[in-house]
């Protein structure tokens, strides 16, 4: 490490950037700020920048190859919605979503509304773009759901849902004491996912229902908060889980 010397460096004019790059096929992808740029890995010069209109995800991109029809795309959350970009150009993949972009409240809400975003990406397997979310596990402790979620990663059309806080008549909602499962927030994959391309699993640390300092109004169990759970990755269907803290 003492022999090291610095190649270069880029100011990307972004704070609290906590991401490692992503290199694939000689380009360097890096969200900072509202911006995604593609650089030199070896030189640093700026091969294209994209400006998204909110926040993109702070700690990385997730990239998928594409096929013999669609190019290969970069997705990384934008405030609250999953953004597709083609890896070439940087420019929004318009057959993904609504122009590139797909709305990540819209299939989460209940009868309140919150706040939403991908702090980390998302990761693909084959061709499924896998989401987390932040929706805070503060007070007030009703907001969105945080489902992990399957997204067709040509059409951004949605494949699947996992409740990660169950809903009226699945397995897993008796743990919620009262039907304080309702409109409950956190619960949330804020984190990375881990992908077992061979067995088709994805394994999910989930936080703290909210709030997370007080759960006086949500006694039980309160599955799958504080679990790490493993779901096929190509259904979402849960395989098995583990609750780390109770």
């Amino acid at each position: 490490v003492a022999a090291l010397e610095k190649a270069w460096t880029v100011d990307t004019g972004a704070a609290n950037m906590q991401v490692t790059p992503l290199v694939v096929d000689g380009r360097m992808f890096v969200p900072a700020g509202k911006d995604v740029l593609a650089l030199e890995p070896e030189t640093g010069k700026e091969l294209w920048r994209f400006t998204a209109p909110a926040l993109v995800s702070r700690r990385g991109v997730a990239y998928w190859p594409g096929d013999a029809m669609t190019p290969p795309r970069l997705f990384s959350g934008a405030g609250d919605r999953l953004l597709a970009l083609e890896a070439k150009t940087g420019r929004p993949a318009t057959s993904f979503g609504d122009g590139g972009y797909v709305d990540l409240k819209a299939s989460i809400r209940g009868k309140v509304d919150g706040e939403f975003s991908l702090v980390s990406p998302p990761i693909v397997f084959k061709d499924i773009v896998i989401t987390g979310g932040n929706n805070g596990e503060q007070s007030p402790g009703l907001g969105l759901y945080g489902d992990v979620r399957g997204w067709d990663a040509r059409s951004g059309r949605l494949l699947w849902s996992f409740h990660t806080v169950p809903r009226a008549g699945e397995p897993g909602v008796e743990t919620w004491e009262g039907e304080s499962w309702k409109n409950r927030s956190g619960v949330n994959m804020w984190s990375f996912f881990t992908v077992d391309v061979e067995r088709g699993l994805v394994y999910a640390p989930l936080g703290s229902p909210t709030a997370d300092y007080y759960g006086g109004d949500r006694k039980g169990a309160n599955l799958y908060g504080n679990a790490v759970v493993a779901l096929d990755a190509n259904t979402g269907r849960l395989k098995w889980h583990q609750q780390l803290v109770h």
